[in-house]
């Protein structure tokens, strides 16, 4: 198999782009291209793969590195034919205790977009709890990094954005604004606290409007000792309904397969988030790793499901850095 490697550089526009020399792989094999983006002398930017030469699939991903402590966050990788998507829901935008959530927003089409973004967090001082940047435009291959949402709602002159310190956790919903072409956006985050001279952090991306959960998922590998512990969340989309979400939750003991526990009745409100901190401490105690079903029993609004393993068995303990889970059906 051959593919190809296109370099885009995002520190001005029109975006700069370098192809790479192909890159041949076997079956079977793996291969790296380490500090990518010096070798255009990029300090943000993107990639686009194509498969030029063979049949198999394939799989590529990126991996952010702290220069300092040298944590890694994981990006996954976004199929370059999709575009139209009318929206987007982010899991969470954290500004809380040490963490902040840092906002990556790419538009990889050859032409200019506008985004309203609206983000629903309880710290908000709206009835509706929510806050938003009516219009954000991008350029063609423009990528904006923000490296603390909240903090940039302040700048934006937000109204009833409170001053830091009131600990906002919530869902940001990212609408794309009606334009002639179809759209292509890449949408993420990295929710990351002080440590170790750099910071320690997570990445994780949207999830396009159509493409959430509305039945039964699955979250396995989590962990509960003196090292780790495991968040469980979720976040009712809101792009059916106003509905409010009902869900179930199983929990399963990883080491021999049992269902421990079934935690019923889980209410959740359109368009917002909740997380269960420590949830095999909390409702399977004594469990040291194990992994859930998720079922939504009522409700028309799909949703998204999620873990973090953390590292220290409580908070404040260890390193913090996390590890986002995806769900699985």
């Amino acid at each position: 198999m051959r593919l190809r490697v296109t370099v885009f550089s995002a520190d001005s526009l029109p975006a700069v782009q370098q192809v790479l020399p192909d890159v041949e792989l076997a079956p079977g094999e793996f291969h790296q291209i380490t500090e990518i983006l010096n070798l255009i002398s990029a300090t943000t930017g993107y990639v686009r793969i194509e498969r030029v030469e063979g049949a198999a699939p394939y799989y590529a991903y990126a991996v952010i590195n702290d220069q300092a402590n040298s944590v890694g966050s994981y990006v996954a990788p976004l199929r370059a034919n999709i575009q139209g998507p009318k929206g987007f829901t982010l899991p969470v935008i954290v500004e809380a205790n040490s963490f902040a959530s840092e906002l990556v927003l790419t538009n990889f089409s050859p032409y200019g977009m506008s985004l309203k973004l609206t983000y629903v967090a309880g710290a908000n001082q709206t009835p509706d709890v929510s806050a938003s940047i009516a219009r954000l435009d991008l350029q063609a291959g423009e990528q904006l990094v923000l490296p603390n949402f909240i903090q940039t709602l302040r700048e934006k002159a937000v109204p009833d954005v409170g001053p830091a310190g009131a600990g906002y956790a919530g869902a940001l919903f990212v609408t794309v604004l009606p334009v002639i072409f179809p759209n292509a956006v890449f949408i993420g985050a990295r929710t990351s606290a002080p440590g170790g001279g750099g910071r320690y952090g997570l990445f994780y991306t949207a999830v396009a409007y159509g493409d959430a959960s509305t039945g039964s998922v699955w979250i396995h590998g989590l962990q509960q000792n003196a090292e780790t512990r495991s968040n469980l969340a979720l976040v009712n989309t809101g792009e059916a309904s106003g509905e409010t979400d009902v869900f179930e939750l199983d929990i399963y003991n990883g080491q021999t397969g049992e269902k421990v526990r079934t935690v019923q009745g889980v209410t959740l409100e359109a368009r917002k988030w909740r997380q269960f901190g420590s949830v095999l401490h909390e409702f399977a105690p004594g469990i040291s790793q194990g992994y859930v079903r998720v079922t939504r029993t009522s409700g028309s609004n799909p949703f998204i499901a999620y873990a973090v393993i953390n590292d220290g068995g409580e908070p404040g303990q260890r390193t913090g850095d996390g590890a986002f889970i995806a769900s699985s059906p």
